[in-house]
């Protein structure tokens, strides 16, 4: 990221804190998604978070998106949904944990 913005703090800023309300948003939506059975949304869910998680550097998140958009665009072994789902979850927390203090950091 520090490449990608010449090491611009408010710059880092901006997209780290656009990065988390998008987390925030489509945790609700895949949440939504899937007591629907909406995999056809899962996966267009799963591979923008792929794509925005990739370039914040948060690798695990990106892989678990781009498995997960794979079988459900498919709507292949969906048992295994709720898995990914509880993971992203979980990355996500731990990612708001992690970035949160440089939204505040000057």
């Amino acid at each position: 990221m520090q490449q990608m913005t010449g090491n611009d703090s408010s710059i880092m800023k901006e997209m780290i804190g656009l990065f988390l309300a998008q987390l925030s948003e489509m945790r609700v939506d895949i949440d939504f998604h899937m007591e629907s059975h909406n995999w056809i949304e899962i996966s267009r869910l799963a591979h923008k978070i792929k794509s925005s998680s990739l370039v914040m550097g948060a690798l695990q998140m990106s892989e678990e998106m781009k498995e997960l958009e794979l079988m459900s665009k498919e709507g292949k072994d969906t048992e295994k949904y709720p898995e990914y789902i509880a993971r992203l979850n979980t990355m996500i927390d731990i990612v708001e944990m992690e970035l949160r203090p440089y939204l505040n950091d000057n």
